[in-house]
């Protein structure tokens, strides 16, 4: 018995590692009900995992410690999946029960730090990084998560100096090259750019480490105005990346009209005017906008404080969003505002008045004017011609699908444009609309007029806003820590022939 079950456990694994992952819990819960084995429930946890099934992951992972109440990796799992359901709290107590009974348990560490930085808590998450360092020096992507956090805090030379050490411990690391690139500006002779063309010759990268190299090549002939060899290489980034991911524009098509749906149905005047104890101000709107510079804008502010990009309320509502229309109203009646302050308390914040940055917030906009009826919604428009190549020359940490793709990217956008359209119908006086044109262009007049639309009182400092060193964790980190610029205006016209499909959808 024992023989065949380290055989079946050989050959789950050995499937795992090739992402079957429905067949391996299929097959190991017919196992399991035979015999309990505590690495047969972890392997079942981790594929539940994989699929974003994080309540019947920690289901798996519970039923690991029940039978081995020393499974370090199991306690480290669960950190893991209670972090993906932002249960903050519950994945620091298992992630430091892991480190109890091992504390050289790599993984734990790392997991520590990735949780301590999205919580906003940058001093501690760089110890634990430094921790797993010690533990083990040859991991790039320990000083790529280290680099992130020292770029998040600004102290950019910090970040450049472990990105390169993330390189020059695995050469074929290309993230940390992407990565690095942007950080640099760039001239013919730069060393880093010889290396990247250097290596995108190689044979023996795949297409993910290809894809990297391609934007971070992009960057550096951007840099140095070559836009005829930078554009090459910025289609090719976004092709393989397409390549990459399985997405279809119709899925967002259809949100669309289910939302509209939903709306037609529910009177606003049926849900009771909470007094929310926080002031919230949710800014929104389309990936490089200008949302960014609006945050570190408002963040300037004494009273306020941001928890940037939470994507918390998206992940909430969307799994309502199949549900009948009765229990969605249910759901919009619930306790979801306490949910919602019990969430942000785990972030290192201090001040009353919150700034949550989720762009895809405006999918929600009509949920959150329902659920935080007493909140500022701001929205922030851009010329969407400038607005799309910025999208489309940079690469999220984020996989999207629709903006790597001209065609799918200018759909989305019109998209997003037809439902804001909507919401401003809805909701027209009660949203901050504003284009960053705009700021630009007439900062004093602007600014005053975005703080006062938070019913905020004036501070000379909004003005002075690229002097706050609060943390930002978007690509707009650079461009928001300098005073305001026009630069990044018009920028598409070095690109008009190049990207005829995309910038003639949107005209």
């Amino acid at each position: 018995m024992l023989k065949n079950l380290k055989k079946e456990i050989s050959i789950l694994t050995k499937k795992f590692e090739i992402r079957k992952f429905d067949e391996v819990i299929n097959e190991a819960l017919v196992i399991l009900k035979k015999r309990d084995n505590d690495f047969l429930w972890n392997l079942v946890g981790l594929c539940f995992q994989n699929l974003n099934n994080h309540d019947k992951s920690i289901e798996c992972f519970e039923n690991t410690i029940k039978i081995n109440p020393k499974n370090f990796s199991a306690y480290n799992n669960l950190g893991i999946s209670y972090k993906k359901l932002k249960r903050y709290k519950e994945s620091e107590t298992n992630l430091l029960q892991s480190i109890k009974i091992n504390p050289n348990y790599v993984n734990a560490m790392v997991n520590l730090g990735n949780l301590k930085n999205e919580t906003y808590f940058f001093k501690e998450s760089i110890k634990y990084y430094n921790k797993a360092i010690e533990l083990n020096n040859k991991l790039p992507s320990t000083y790529l998560n280290l680099a992130n956090v020292y770029q998040t805090i600004n102290e950019i030379e910090e970040a450049k100096k472990y990105y390169i050490k993330a390189i020059t411990i695995d050469e074929t690391f290309t993230i940390a090259d992407q990565k690095l690139s942007m950080l640099e500006k760039y001239d013919k002779d730069n060393s880093h750019l010889k290396s990247m063309l250097e290596k995108f010759k190689s044979k023996d990268l795949n297409d993910t480490k290809k894809m990297y190299l391609c934007f971070g090549i992009y960057k550096a002939y951007n840099d140095i105005k070559d836009y005829q060899s930078s554009v090459k290489y910025l289609k090719l980034g976004n092709k393989i990346q397409r390549g990459l991911l399985k997405y279809d524009i119709d899925f967002h098509k259809s949100l669309s009209k289910k939302i509209k749906k939903i709306f037609s149905k529910i009177n606003i005047k049926n849900f009771d005017n909470k007094t929310d104890h926080k002031k919230y101000i949710f800014i929104l709107g389309m990936p490089r906008s200008g949302t960014t510079l609006i945050e570190k804008i408002i963040s300037s502010h004494s009273k306020v404080s941001t928890i940037s990009e939470s994507n918390f309320i998206p992940e909430k509502i969307f799994n309502f969003l199949n549900k009948d229309f009765e229990n969605l109203i249910e759901f919009l009646k619930s306790d979801f505002e306490n949910d919602y302050k019990e969430f942000i308390q785990s972030f290192n914040i201090k001040n009353q008045v919150l700034i949550d940055k989720t762009l895809i917030n405006f999918w929600y906009l009509g949920f959150i004017k329902i659920l935080f009826p007493n909140s500022k919604i701001i929205h922030v428009s851009r010329n969407p011609l400038d607005n799309c190549l910025s999208i489309f020359e940079n690469l999220f940490d984020y996989q999207q699908g629709w903006d790597c793709d001209e065609s799918e990217l200018a759909e989305y956008y019109l998209i997003y444009k037809d439902l804001m359209e909507y919401w401003n119908e809805l909701y027209g006086t009660t949203i901050f609309n504003i284009k960053y044109e705009d700021v630009i262009s007439n900062p004093n007049k602007k600014i005053k007029e975005l703080i006062g639309f938070c019913q905020l009182d004036w501070e000379e400092k909004c003005l002075n806003f690229h002097n706050n060193n609060d943390p930002i964790k978007t690509l707009s980190v650079n461009q928001a820590n300098k005073p305001i610029y026009k630069s990044s205006m018009n920028k598409f016209k070095h690109f008009e022939k190049d990207l005829e499909i995309l910038f003639k959808k949107l005209s």
